[in-house]
């Protein structure tokens, strides 16, 4: 069982960033790599707190994030894909795997599988439904064309 008190607050992705949730005036905590891996997944490049880094070889940021955002192809497939395993390129995720799938017309699935040396394997899974195929379906060319 782990202790309620050790680890680092849990970070919930959200459309607008983050949050945190408690219970009993507690912040949930994480004590393995969900958080390192959210952060090193969803900082865009040219955050402004790497202004702070003095060795740049600690900046954080990649363009996992946009290549999400993409429309959705096969390469965009293996673009994600790769985007993820450089965001997760690091010593301290030892070895990643990830997969990523498109179940269904506007939806990706995101599986990290990582292996960090001398702990057990995590898996960390995002789904993202794609805001480019919900907007296409609220609002259609064929509407806006006269006939």
């Amino acid at each position: 069982m782990n202790d309620r008190f050790q680890g680092d607050p849990k970070l919930i992705l959200t459309a607008d960033g983050t949050t945190i949730q408690y219970q009993g005036g507690q912040p949930v905590m994480d004590q393995g790599l969900e958080n390192v891996a959210m952060i090193s997944l969803f900082t865009a490049p040219g955050w402004w707190g790497n202004s702070l880094v003095q060795n740049q070889d600690q900046e954080i940021g990649s363009n996992f994030e946009a290549e999400t955002k993409k429309p959705i192809t096969l390469q965009m497939l293996t673009d994600v894909q790769t985007a993820a395993e450089n965001a997760l390129d690091d010593p301290s995720f030892g070895k990643v795997n990830t997969t990523v799938l498109n179940p269904e017309y506007d939806r990706l699935e995101i599986t990290n599988l990582i292996d960090p040396p001398g702990q057990d394997t995590q898996e960390i899974i995002l789904t993202r439904n794609g805001q480019n195929w919900i907007n296409q379906a609220a609002d259609p060319a064929h509407k806006r064309v006269d006939p």
